[in-house]
């Protein structure tokens, strides 16, 4: 499917009593989390009016959104690029979220139900299966819901600061995990390992697992990116939440 079709797409389902204007911006943003608008790319307002059939309006208010959010930077001719990536803006939203979500997962532990474990258990089956499948599309669904679910329970603040930096780290991810050949099987131990903490309520591990397990991804981006850079902020943030006695096994590659 082409960009325009998915955007298309996008907007027409979007939710019921969302604006045009919500509804662009959804869109959009979801192309360039999923890599489908790559960074440096370019978007026309001109060709956005013509492929979605909208009016301009609404398309200049969710690229406001977008620019505010540093999703997009303003060119001249009514055009915009898609936000570069670097290794710095990875260590720091990579150390934003890993202390958020470090403490919002032990924070929501002790209110989480047997319904919310089974949840949690159902999304880790869905994300085997496409790693068995080896399908990162679906994958990428059930990985951004199950931590979700792990935060919510924190509040509604802490929960969509969460799903915020989700959001902004989700790009990196999808635009390298091609380059991380083992982040599948890692991943998996590591998302194990966080649910079982959970099951047994211990917080200090749950917190613990899930700042080792961003940061494992973080670092593999960032050796990607800039292969002598030295991701510090990283490292404090993991210092700074996590045990350094709690980890998950390591996966080994089958000879």
């Amino acid at each position: 499917m082409s960009l325009a079709a998915s955007l298309r797409d996008g907007v027409g389902d979007a939710a019921p009593g969302s604006t045009s204007a919500e509804a662009v911006y959804g869109a959009l943003k979801e192309a360039i989390v999923s890599g489908r608008l790559a960074p440096g790319s370019t978007i026309s307002q001109n060709e956005l009016y013509q492929d979605l059939a909208i009016s301009r309006t609404p398309v200049r208010e969710a690229m406001r959104r977008l620019q505010a959010e540093g999703w997009i930077e303003a060119q001249a001719n009514k055009r915009v690029r898609v936000a570069s990536v670097s290794a710095n803006d990875i260590e720091q939203l990579f150390a934003m979220r890993i202390a958020l979500e470090a403490l919002a997962v032990g924070a929501a532990l002790s209110r989480m139900t047997d319904d919310d474990l089974a949840e949690l258990r159902h999304l880790l089956d869905q994300m085997r299966a496409a790693v068995d499948a080896h399908d990162y599309a679906a994958w990428e669904g059930p990985h951004r819901a199950y931590h979700r679910a792990l935060t919510r329970g924190a509040g509604d603040v802490i929960g969509q600061m969460c799903t915020t930096l989700s959001e902004s780290t989700s790009r990196y991810i999808n635009l390298y995990m091609s380059d991380m050949p083992l982040a599948y099987l890692q991943g998996e131990t590591d998302h194990v390992a966080i649910f079982e903490a959970c099951v047994a309520k211990d917080a200090e591990a749950a917190s613990s697992l899930m700042a080792k397990h961003l940061a494992r991804t973080a670092i593999q981006i960032v050796a990607i990116l800039d292969p002598g850079h030295d991701p510090v902020p990283i490292r404090m943030a993991v210092n700074l939440v996590a045990n350094p006695s709690i980890d998950s096994p390591m996966v080994r590659r089958a000879d």
